[in-house]
């Protein structure tokens, strides 16, 4: 039996946001928040893999476009959107499993009170997914410390760094997870 199309990404979801879907590999069931969701793309394919998608973007304008991309998965409950920054938006009171990003320079632009949301608001377990274009030799190496640094007081440890050959720049990604897991399974 062939995907429904619901399962497909769109076409035009490009090459560096389904390059990004796939790292963050979210499973069935998993609640995902997306910070800074754009036209929703990225929440399309995320939410194809059949969990819950939180998705925040601080302009009312692109978090409408995601609603209206999205419009049937919202209408089941299963996306939500909301236009407010991070720090603002109303997060619940149930964790989240994932976290993802992707060109969201907060995240590596001090002082990056953003952390703060994600270190309350992710599970024990949980990961974290800093994506972001390369647009200069050596600028991935350059991100991920800064992300490292940023997330590490706020008790989140890089383990891995993800790198991708999009276009029209390539991609790379930030995984981290609360300190603790990384101690005890690392």
């Amino acid at each position: 039996m062939a995907p429904s199309r619901a399962a497909r990404p769109g076409p035009t979801a490009s090459a560096r946001l389904t390059w990004m879907a796939g790292v963050v590999a979210a499973a069935p069931g998993e609640r995902v928040l997306e910070v800074g969701c754009g036209h929703g793309v990225l929440v399309d394919l995320l939410a194809a893999a059949g969990g819950e998608v939180l998705a925040v973007d601080r302009s009312p304008s692109m978090a409408a476009a995601a609603v209206r991309r999205n419009r049937a998965r919202v209408d089941a409950g299963a996306v939500a959107v909301q236009a407010a920054g991070l720090l603002e938006a109303d997060l619940g009171f149930r964790p989240v499993d994932v976290v993802v990003s992707f060109d969201v320079r907060a995240f590596w632009t001090p002082p990056a009170p953003e952390w703060d949301a994600v270190a309350r608001v992710l599970a024990p377990g949980g990961r974290v997914l800093v994506g972001f274009s390369v647009m200069r030799p050596g600028a991935a190496d350059d991100i991920a410390a800064a992300v490292d640094r940023l997330a590490s007081a706020r008790g989140l440890r890089a383990v891995g760094l993800h790198r991708g050959a999009t276009a029209p720049f390539p991609s790379a990604a930030v995984e981290l997870r609360a300190a603790a897991e990384v101690t005890r399974t690392g």
